[in-house]
């Protein structure tokens, strides 16, 4: 697996896949439209989105008051730079088939454990929930879900890889995703104080206003 700081990209153009398959760390060759690659590329996209969130919120930090006293200050830049780090390390570890004795350094178990942690200490600032709410409101909040969604659609993904793989990689994204549920909740909350609006929620077997008028002439 390559270590940070050795990847040298100094050819794009190899031509080297243009037959349908690429090659692994560790020199094989699989084909593009493997179930590993297909995660892979889940994971880029997960990346991308985070680099749009990271320019939507800018600095904006937020300050959370804990219900026991105390308070945490979220930069959210830095955040999502952290976990966009991350998905470089995860596709490092899925791009290195395990091997039988290996020395090298995989992705640690500890980083999900670590946002588990995170997500224990976020989630007393929020409301408990009666219903599923609907991802709605201001850019920022969206973006949470599409990262939420995507880290979940990357998770079953990555479980339907038929070789054995680093488990703590699974465990993160399954974590990661619950992270980004939480932290949209939180910025919602933030953007309902800020605006007076109601966060929407599932309301089960209802009827509901469409929203369309029609007038008729005769």
């Amino acid at each position: 697996m390559s270590e940070r700081g050795k990847v040298h990209l100094n050819m794009i153009v190899t031509k080297t896949g243009d037959q349908g398959e690429t090659y692994l760390n560790d020199s094989s060759r699989v084909p593009k439209a493997s179930t590993r690659i297909k995660s892979l590329a889940l994971i880029e996209i997960i990346s991308v989105k985070l680099g749009f969130f990271i320019h939507e919120c800018g600095q904006d930090q937020l300050t959370l008051p804990f219900p026991k006293g105390g308070a945490c200050t979220i930069n959210l830049s830095q955040l999502a730079n952290s976990f966009q780090q991350e998905m470089y390390d995860l596709g490092s570890d899925l791009s290195t088939p395990l091997k039988p004795e290996e020395t090298i350094k995989r992705f640690p178990v500890e980083k999900a454990e670590e946002i588990t942690d995170l997500i224990s200490k976020l989630t007393p600032t929020l409301e408990p929930l009666d219903s599923f709410i609907l991802p709605q409101g201001s850019l920022r909040v969206l973006l949470s879900h599409d990262i939420r969604t995507m880290i979940r659609q990357a998770e079953t993904m990555v479980w339907d890889i038929e070789e054995t793989i680093n488990p703590a990689v699974t465990l993160y994204l399954n974590r990661l995703s619950d992270f980004w549920f939480v932290l949209g909740r939180i910025l919602q909350t933030e953007d309902q104080l800020a605006s007076g609006e109601v966060t929407k929620k599932w309301e089960p077997n209802q009827k509901h206003n469409r929203g369309v008028q029609m007038r008729e002439t005769n």
